[in-house]
C-alpha cells in the first residue's frame, strides 16, 4: 500500500490578479532637425544660455573614441616622445556642423594642427536648441594625448 501526501496547505482564497496596467500613448517626439531655425539668428549661444545642448552621435564617449581612433601622432612629437593636451574650441552649426575650429593651445610638434584636421572630418551633432529653434553653439575641450 502506498499513500502520497502533500505538505502543502490548501488555500480557499482566490489568486490575487493586477488589474491590467494602463499604457499612456505618448506623442512621438520631434527630432531636433524638426524644430524651426530662425535666419537671422547668428547669435553664439554658450551651456548657459540654450534649452539643450549640442550632442554628437552616440553621446560624448562615443566622441574621444572618434578622437582616439582617428588622431594620428606627428612623427616629430612621437621621435620626441611629446605629450600634453590640445584645447580647441569650435562651433556647431544649426545643421550640425562645425566649423570655425580653432586651436587654443598645444605642446607642439604639429599635435593641435592634427586634431583640428581630425575634427574637420567629424560626423555631424545634434545642433542645440532653445526657445524651439535650433541655434549655433560655441563649444571647447581639452583632448589629451599619451
Amino acid at each position: 500500500m502506498i499513500i502520497i501526501t502533500s505538505c502543502q496547505k490548501e488555500s480557499s482564497k482566490p489568486a490575487i490578479v493586477n488589474p491590467p496596467l494602463k499604457v499612456k500613448k505618448e506623442a512621438p517626439k520631434k527630432t531636433v532637425f524638426e524644430y524651426g531655425v530662425d535666419e537671422n539668428d547668428k547669435e553664439i549661444y554658450n551651456r548657459t544660455l540654450v534649452d539643450s545642448s549640442p550632442e554628437y552621435p552616440g553621446g560624448i564617449n562615443k566622441f574621444n573614441i572618434f578622437l582616439t581612433k582617428t588622431y594620428v601622432m606627428p612623427k616629430e612629437a612621437v621621435e620626441n616622445e611629446a605629450m600634453g593636451g590640445i584645447f580647441t574650441s569650435f562651433v556647431i552649426e544649426k545643421d550640425g556642423t562645425l566649423s570655425q575650429i580653432k586651436l587654443l593651445r598645444d605642446f607642439g610638434y604639429g599635435s593641435g594642427e592634427e586634431l583640428v584636421r581630425v575634427l574637420k572630418l567629424s560626423p555631424n551633432w545634434t545642433p542645440a536648441l532653445k526657445g524651439g529653434k535650433r541655434v549655433r553653439y560655441i563649444y571647447s575641450f581639452p583632448f589629451y594625448v599619451k
